[in-house]
């Protein structure tokens, strides 16, 4: 009985062991914000977000967003929490939100939960054929200056 126990605790601690939670990125101090109640709801929310409460902490870092929409670490903080719960599209929105608002934040732009959405300031060029940007040439029969 006792074996079977200390191979039960073993395998328990093992696994946690091998699939330890993902560590959580800082939360972002929002100092510049205004008003001074998003500043309040973002430290809240970061008193909880170190304490492990994301939920208690989402709903600071929402509040701290409805008062303070351009507050870009508000936005960084509630798309951290989100990620850390599961929440990914709407972590997504937030997260791109917060790099448009805050271009040289270099904690924001190198942060792993954004990478996973490229540069959202970087818009991708579409690259034209040849057809495309000679009117006429060879691909472009019928149209003006064509064969």
């Amino acid at each position: 009985m006792r074996s079977v126990s200390l191979a039960l605790l073993v395998a328990m601690t093992g696994c946690s062991l091998l699939n330890p939670p993902p560590p959580l990125r800082p939360a972002l101090p929002a100092n510049g914000c205004q008003p001074a109640s998003a500043v309040t709801y973002n430290k809240a929310g970061i008193a909880h977000y170190k304490e492990r409460r994301l939920e208690a902490a989402k709903a600071e870092f929402l509040m701290a967003v409805s008062a303070g929409p351009k507050c870009a670490e508000a936005h960084y903080n509630l798309g951290n929490t989100l990620w850390y719960l599961g929440q990914r599209d709407e972590a997504r929105t937030h997260l791109l939100e917060a790099a448009d608002l805050a271009p040289g934040n270099a904690v924001i732009w190198d942060s792993p939960v954004l990478r996973p959405y490229g540069e959202p300031q970087k818009e991708k060029k579409k690259k034209e054929t040849a057809a495309e940007q000679a009117p006429g040439a060879f691909g472009n029969r019928g149209r003006l200056g064509g064969y």
